[in-house]
């Protein structure tokens, strides 16, 4: 399919399924909207250091229980459950599963990893557990589960520093953090066959794709665009630019939907953090990026696609990267750098 036809037949799956998507999307919003507060406030009860990170996600800040939950993570893998409950005094605990204990001690040399139910924040095996991670390096040597993760792990860190002071390797763009955590918008979309699918749980809610990193960029022309980006860790023929473009193209147009339903001034505010925002823009303008390695696969059409229906246009951008001896991001290139204002933050 050509770009154009992806975005029309996620549009018509879109349009076709519109009142189910709407209904829980708008929950979801009203949610996070009513949760922020107490998310935000519980995750500032208890501190971690780099290279460990806590991340969020739809279902996590929505819950209306005293007891707020965040998934701890080391090179983006999930290696623990944290619980913060404030009904008197705050309360932290840490739960680590069987599964989650012997893959630390299998593969990342944790000697001491045990399962923990819940165990208090600053108690003995939880400051082991912390301690151990918090002394250990993210690079392409160690025995995750998904070298992409880690990847997008190291690259929201990096898109999170606030100015060059901090040796930002690209100004400008902001990841879209939820209730102040990383995380991942889920969508009622499934693209990873570069084929859009409506997917929904028989819970009723959406159970499709993540966006990889969804962020604010500022550019020459104009002050900030919400940014959609699909990262591949590696760059092949088989899975090329193109390709991953179009899984990226099916995302950006749920975003663009999303965003002229019924919670989208809601969600607009969430993207941007602003509560105080007053509401989507006349017309929208959203980038829609492909993050990969430097290679040889094959790039495609980048004209930007009108959404007339919906009032909005996709931008279509590259950002490639070289690697370090790590493993990690050293240098970006591509049109979206060229895009972006080169001073400031």
């Amino acid at each position: 399919m050509t770009n154009q036809e992806v975005v029309e037949k996620t549009l018509c799956i879109l349009a076709e399924y519109k009142e189910e998507w709407e209904r829980i999307y708008e929950r979801y919003a009203n949610s996070v909207v009513k949760n922020k507060t107490k998310y935000g406030a519980h995750s500032r009860c208890f501190k971690i250091n780099s290279p460990l990170h806590k991340y969020s996600s739809l279902g996590k800040v929505m819950s209306d229980s005293n007891t707020s939950t965040f998934d701890l993570r080391f090179a983006g893998q999930s290696i623990g459950t944290v619980y913060v409950n404030t009904d008197n005094i705050p309360k932290v605990k840490l739960s680590v599963t069987d599964k989650q204990a012997q893959y630390a001690k299998e593969h990342f040399g944790f000697e001491n990893s045990v399962e923990l139910k819940k165990e208090n924040w600053d108690d003995g095996n939880a400051q082991r557990f912390r301690s151990f991670f918090q002394n250990q390096e993210t690079t392409n040597s160690i025995a995750i589960k998904s070298e992409e993760h880690r990847i997008e792990n190291f690259l929201l860190q990096e898109f999170s520093k606030k100015t060059r002071k901090q040796a930002k390797k690209l100004c400008n763009i902001r990841p879209v953090r939820l209730g102040g955590q990383f995380f991942q918008l889920t969508t009622p979309l499934t693209a990873s066959k570069h084929d859009p699918e409506y997917s929904v749980n028989p819970r009723g809610g959406a159970s499709g794709g993540g966006i990889d990193i969804l962020a604010r960029v500022k550019q020459k022309s104009t002050r900030f665009r919400l940014t959609i980006i699909e990262l591949k860790d590696e760059n092949k023929k088989n899975e090329s630019q193109e390709l991953v473009m179009q899984q990226a193209l099916i995302y950006a147009t749920f975003i663009a939907y999303l965003l002229r339903s019924k919670s989208g001034n809601s969600w607009w505010k969430i993207f941007r953090e602003n509560f105080d925002e007053c509401c989507v823009p006349g017309h929208l303008d959203l980038n829609v990026v492909s993050l990969m390695p430097q290679g040889e696969s094959h790039e495609g059409d980048m004209s930007d696609i009108p959404l007339k229906g919906l009032n909005a246009t996709l931008h279509l951008y590259t950002l490639y990267y070289t690697k370090d001896k790590k493993g990690n991001p050293k240098e970006f290139f591509g049109s979206l750098k060229e895009a972006l204002l080169l001073e400031g933050k």
